[in-house]
């Protein structure tokens, strides 16, 4: 099931142009990166990283669960009763 919503998620999935943000991150990780010890610049970088992780499943659990409300909503409206407006008349 998951691989299917992955499917989905990789089809619709339009990417955003964050190049300008990007740019500002890439520039500040530079500069923390020249005033810091090789230690400290590895526990940043794989800080760095795994942020970048959690938000790639942060935007594909969204996406999953946008899309099962979605599914739920069609399952509703498929199976309401039309008819129940003019027996209120």
């Amino acid at each position: 099931m998951y691989e299917k919503l992955d499917e989905l998620y990789y089809n619709f999935y339009g990417e955003i142009d964050l190049s300008e943000t990007e740019n500002k991150i890439e520039a500040e990780k530079e500069k923390l990166i020249q005033n810091i010890s090789e230690e400290d610049k590895k526990g940043l970088l794989n800080i760095l990283n795994e942020l970048e992780s959690l938000l790639h499943y942060k935007c594909k659990d969204s996406f999953i669960q946008g899309f099962k409300l979605g599914i739920e909503l069609t399952n509703e409206l498929n199976n309401y009763d039309y008819n129940i407006i003019e027996k209120l008349k």
